[in-house]
């Protein structure tokens, strides 16, 4: 009797795991991911600032540059553990990979490289709607700086 309940106890034990197993993957593995990619030239060139760049005004200007706009934008649908790639200016290009969904936040593996060359190579974590910003490289006498926002559709 003892030996059936342990086996009942491990049956059990198994269906829940694979039970929170599949749960996880629901969240995250059903609906793909969109991921919006802004490159904007931040210069000292001017004094322009692109209007379609208002909502990120604060963030930008700490970057102590006179003028800010938007050369390209891009969209795309990305499954989970999947990876979408854009092309940056510059000869540049940007690996994007959603890697997680905890908390209405979303894990991104972010790779950005020029040519063969690793630029960087690392994990962000994006709130709700928003963005996170990566700046430096440089571009047309400016620098060139990434937006990257996701959400879960």
């Amino acid at each position: 009797m003892t030996r059936l309940r342990n086996l009942l106890k491990a049956s059990l034990l198994s269906s829940l795991l694979l039970l929170a197993v599949s749960a996880e993957g629901a969240e995250n593995g059903s609906k793909p991911v969109q991921v919006k990619i802004g490159t904007i030239l931040a210069s000292n060139e001017s004094d322009e600032f692109d209007a379609r760049l208002k909502p990120m005004e604060r963030q930008l200007k700490v970057m102590k540059y006179r003028s800010y706009r938007l050369l390209k934008e891009d969209s795309q649908s990305v499954p989970w553990n999947d990876n979408a790639t854009f092309d940056i200016p510059g000869g540049r290009s940007l690996a994007v990979s959603p890697q997680d969904s905890k908390d209405k936040q979303i894990a991104l593996k972010v790779r950005l490289t020029e040519g063969t060359k690793p630029l960087l190579d690392t994990t962000v974590r994006l709130q709700g709607r928003g963005y996170f910003l990566l700046g430096g490289p440089p571009h047309e006498g400016g620098a060139l700086v990434i937006s990257i926002s996701a959400s879960a559709q």
